[in-house]
């Protein structure tokens, strides 16, 4: 049986909150400023002393991001983020050499604060995620906390970078320095990276249940249990139609459908096996339970104890659980083949829908 690609990170810790681009521009004399003897420029070199990790951590980020969104080498993602921890820990090393102007420490204390939060989070958080991770694709539940967790870390990242962005604008109106917030190509890419992976985890999880949920329903069939086959069956058909609500209701992503639509195509699969064609396994099933029923208590008479009555519906239900079998066999063989180029299908979109949207 084929299986999904399960993807290494569905939810990138991008931060949207790096101090932003600055320049100065003298206010000299501004009513009701709380800070006197002001020299702007030494407190504009002050900010750029501090905020000199900014490119480094934003290109090392963007690595990690891209790594996880292509890449199946845990190895290599996790390499990806030791490299990210050591280029914040140097962040923190050079940030607290720097010398506060006129003795304000407000605007340093702040910085250093944000980066040992985000050292603690992509050291601790992501290292427990990296363990959800290898569990996570065991059941729907596990997914959904491996997916949550992610979101979560993403949300104290960004509570970090929005408390620094508030110290940067306080410090910037203090000192007479105006903030120009730029977008970098690097911070416009981490954007477009976390937008593309909150909209491909929506769909991802998904799909999953139900994908998830016929693995159970196949694990029932092969055991032959027709109460769990039937149990699971209806879960299926519940989860596909939900599924299909919810897919119907995303937009494409930037004018690109090609995984909602590989995603819907799944699910209307799910749906029509669950409707049609688990009723005639089902069948053929019952049939078997019933014919060997009938054949041991057949088999335990002699052939002068058969009543030629016995020996005709015996030979009738062999000819119908014969007939059953046939199309048991035909259902399953076209079930597993639609099933194979669906997941195939799927694995492909969703390899080239990121490759598409987070180039390398």
């Amino acid at each position: 049986m084929k299986s999904i690609h399960v993807p290494s990170v569905f939810h990138s810790p991008v931060l949207r909150g790096l101090p932003v681009a600055i320049v100065l521009l003298m206010l000299a004399h501004c009513a009701g400023n709380p800070v006197r003897d002001k020299d702007p420029q030494k407190a504009l070199n002050d900010m750029q002393a501090l905020n000199a990790y900014t490119q480094q951590i934003a290109s090392d980020l963007l690595a990690y991001v891209q790594s996880t969104a292509h890449s199946r080498n845990p190895a290599e993602i996790n390499r990806k983020r030791q490299q990210l921890l050591l280029t914040v820990e140097n962040a923190i090393l050079n940030a607290n050499q720097v010398n506060p102007y006129n003795g304000d420490t407000r605007y340093k204390d702040a910085v250093v604060l944000y980066l040992n939060t985000m050292y603690t989070i992509l050291r601790e958080d992501y290292g427990r995620i990296v363990d959800m991770q290898e569990v996570a694709d065991q059941s729907y539940d596990a997914m959904e906390a491996y997916l949550l967790a992610r979101e979560k870390a993403s949300e104290k990242l960004q509570e970090a970078a929005v408390e620094l962005q508030a110290a940067e604008k306080q410090f910037a109106a203090d000192y007479d320095i105006q903030l120009i917030q730029e977008e970098s190509e690097t911070a416009l890419k981490l954007k477009k990276a976390g937008d593309v992976l909150n909209y491909h985890n929506r769909i991802f999880l998904i799909n999953f249940k139900s994908y998830k949920q016929e693995l159970y329903l196949l694990d029932a069939l092969n055991r032959n249990d027709v109460s769990a086959l039937e149990q699971n069956r209806e879960k299926l058909l519940d989860y596909a139609e939900e599924g299909l609500e919810e897919l119907q209701a995303i937009a494409p992503y930037d004018a690109d459908p090609s995984l909602r639509d590989s995603a819907l195509a799944n699910l209307q699969f799910y749906k029509s096996e669950a409707e049609q064609s688990v009723p005639v396994l089902t069948d053929f099933l019952l049939k078997q339970e019933q014919f060997e029923k009938v054949r041991q208590a057949f088999e335990a008479k002699s052939d002068a104890q058969r009543t030629r009555e016995e020996v005709n519906r015996y030979n009738l239900l062999v000819d119908e659980t014969n007939a059953a079998l046939r199309i048991f066999n035909q259902t399953n063989e076209r079930l597993n083949q639609q099933r194979g180029q669906l997941v195939d299908r799927w694995n492909q979109v969703n390899e080239a829908f990121l490759r598409r949207h987070i180039p390398r």
